[in-house]
């Protein structure tokens, strides 16, 4: 309300809820999180991921010490430098890759990342659960 107020705003300050994605693996997750910390630079806020300040992508590549990565994310990069660095270049990758698939998955209200067999298992379970 106090927004709302300063700001001669109506409504809800945020409209939609949280999205959250069902992911099948950590193969899948290591791509979202490519097509995260790629989002600036396809939006053209900045031309290199690591020059976007509320990105977390320096923390996980071992450039400033960890205060907001949970440590399955670190863990799921790697803590060697040969590990960090393939990493590194995987995400690089992603510049020259069409991740339009994986924007899809922002606008459904219920996301699946992986398998067919997967999300069509997953579905099934939702909607069962979603009748009861």
């Amino acid at each position: 309300m106090y927004f709302n107020r300063t700001h001669k705003h109506f409504g809800p300050v945020f409209q939609n809820r949280f999205k959250s994605i069902l992911i099948e693996n950590n193969s899948y997750f290591l791509k979202l999180s490519q097509y995260i910390y790629l989002n600036p630079v396809k939006a053209g806020l900045v031309s290199d991921p690591l020059s976007y300040r509320y990105s977390s992508i320096r923390e996980a590549l071992g450039k400033e010490p960890s205060s907001i990565l949970d440590k399955d994310i670190v863990r799921l990069v790697g803590e060697t430098k040969k590990s960090i660095s393939e990493y590194e270049t995987f995400i690089y990758e992603g510049l020259r890759e069409d991740l339009s698939e994986i924007e899809k998955l922002f606008q459904k209200e219920e996301a699946v990342l992986g398998t067919n067999r997967f999300s069509t298992r997953s579905q099934k379970k939702y909607l069962r659960r979603r009748v009861k």
